[in-house]
């Protein structure tokens, strides 16, 4: 269950349950990317950018490289929600069988200032698969959260 903003704003959050609400949200903001979420790999090459219910852009292309693929995630100012905005890259690099490495931040504004890094995150069978994020919580030392969080993000 994702906080209410007033319930995550008064509760000194972990870093995994800081990570675990973002992936939350996060990953609300990507249902609606059409090339994303269609089914063949091939299918999924192409460049969109959506708008978010309240502002902002999220911007999507994936490009072959080689053998393989480079995925943007491109957030400017992307806020569906009150409370909740974010900006950032998120860049996958991936071969054809969806293994690989992320890349990137993403920056929160809002009642829940804070960021995720991506760097230390590896792509296997398309879903992050090894590492860790870097979750910092505005005011407080960046933490490592295991890859797992996204997983249980996805329940």
């Amino acid at each position: 269950m994702v906080l209410t903003l007033t319930a995550f704003a008064q509760n000194a959050a972990t870093a995994e349950d800081y990570a675990l609400t973002y992936f939350k949200h996060i990953n609300q903001t990507q249902t609606k990317l059409t090339y994303m979420n269609k089914k063949n790999t091939l299918a999924k090459v192409g460049t969109e950018t959506i708008k978010g219910d309240i502002s902002g852009t999220l911007f999507y292309d994936v490009k072959i490289k080689g053998a393989g693929a480079v995925v943007t995630l491109r957030y400017t100012n992307y806020c569906d929600e009150e409370g909740w905005i974010f900006d950032g890259e998120i860049i996958t690099h991936s071969t054809m069988v969806q293994n690989g490495n992320f890349g990137g931040v993403v920056k929160v504004s809002g009642v829940a200032p804070g960021e995720v890094r991506y760097d230390n995150v590896r792509l296997i069978k398309g879903n992050p698969g090894d590492g860790n994020y870097i979750v910092t919580i505005s005011g407080k030392t960046a933490e490592e959260v295991s890859y797992k969080i996204y997983l249980k993000s996805k329940e």
